[in-house]
């Protein structure tokens, strides 16, 4: 996928996607948030439905990465 990032939505977008500290603390929220953004920038008409699907496949990802993190976070300190 090669979404330009130059594009000011997508750039907000992509600050939202690289925001680790808050996909470590709320994934649930994290990935809702892309998805709703994303879905907003489609719906604008600043992407179409193939870049929406391709920031929805990152989204998801990353949903995935986030949980499997905070697993092994809690597994590394059941305290935290």
């Amino acid at each position: 996928m090669s979404i330009e990032r130059s594009i000011p939505e997508l750039a907000a977008w992509y600050a939202q996607y690289d925001d680790k500290s808050y996909q470590l603390e709320s994934p649930d929220a994290y990935h809702h948030e892309l998805i709703r953004t994303a879905e907003a920038l489609r719906d604008d008409g600043v992407i179409d439905w193939d870049d929406w699907l391709a920031l929805k496949i990152l989204a998801d990802t990353a949903d995935r990465d986030s949980v499997s993190q905070a697993v092994q976070a809690h597994v590394n300190d059941p305290d935290s």
